[in-house]
């Protein structure tokens, strides 16, 4: 049996159980992570200091729990004599069962306990004596809500720099990402190209054609010329829950006789030009 976030108990005393709440948060974020803060600062002594904020901690695959985090200082164990050792920083929600109290715990160790989300990572040399002497490394994940907008989902950036004659078609671009729910998904491309040679004044075209599944979405074409030219190309769709893949290419379209219709990515370089820079960008749940 279950009960709503809030509702008070009935004749038989049925009332709103952690489980239900439990439940809830797990409905509202895709994932365990930090909600904001616990930054993980080194000190002068083998001791890091909590920066209070909040996190999510996953129970299982169906129930999540938010946990506050204070300000703190923790001690972590003397440094290695030889080699070196990773510190994992964590928060933990205790249970009676098997704890013996219900706190909300900052440790640290070499591996993450059960109940219990990572907060930061350090690398210890030998000999440290101090966590400033340590070496930050790792990846602090965030969690947000199902409702929010999850930032980039995939990115591939075209270095190649060779160049490009009429008739090749270039396949780029090509991964993979998921979706917990049906969303609304910008693709973005940003194209810089240019002519073979930058000391002769040729022009033609490239056309692009973005796919997801192998389905064309849209087709872009660009004017290429001996300038370093970045343009700019955009469109949302809405995409099911679940894995898509997704790819572009790019092929000549367009030149005048007598011009080669040569052209190529250009990329880094002292002015460090983009390439051809495409991401897909989360832009929030469908609402249609």
């Amino acid at each position: 049996m279950a009960t709503g976030f809030g509702i008070g108990p009935d004749q038989s005393g049925n009332n709103t159980m952690p489980e239900d709440i439990q439940a809830i948060w797990s409905a509202m974020y895709i994932r365990d992570g930090i909600l904001t803060g616990c930054d993980v600062k080194p000190t002068s002594e083998m001791k890091y200091k909590i920066i209070p904020g909040g996190a999510m901690i996953k129970l299982d695959d169906f129930h999540k729990i938010p946990v506050p985090v204070l300000a703190q200082t923790i001690p972590t164990n003397p440094a290695p004599a030889t080699g070196s050792r990773t510190d994992i920083i964590y928060v933990k929600q205790n249970f009676p069962e098997p704890d013996k109290n219900n706190l909300v715990y900052v440790g640290v160790g070499t591996s993450l306990p059960t109940n219990a989300v990572e907060i930061g990572r350090y690398i210890v040399p030998a000999g440290a004596t101090s966590t400033a002497q340590c070496t930050p490394t790792g990846n602090r994940v965030f969690t947000r809500p199902v409702g929010g907008q999850f930032g980039i989902l995939f990115s591939a950036i075209d270095t190649d720099t060779t160049v490009h004659k009429p008739g090749e078609q270039l396949t780029r671009g090509a991964g993979s990402f998921g979706l917990w729910t049906d969303s609304d998904v910008e693709l973005k491309l940003s194209s810089c190209v240019s002519s073979e040679l930058d000391t002769k004044d040729e022009y033609g075209s490239v056309i692009y054609r973005l796919y997801v599944d192998d389905v064309l979405q849209y087709s872009w074409e660009r004017r290429f010329d001996r300038f370093y030219e970045s343009k700019e190309f955009s469109r949302i769709v809405t995409l099911a829950e679940g894995r898509h893949t997704v790819k572009y290419t790019v092929e000549h379209r367009f030149s005048p006789p007598g011009m080669s219709g040569n052209w190529r990515v250009r990329h880094g370089g002292p002015d460090k030009f983009s390439g051809d820079d495409f991401r897909v960008i989360h832009r929030g749940v469908a609402t249609v």
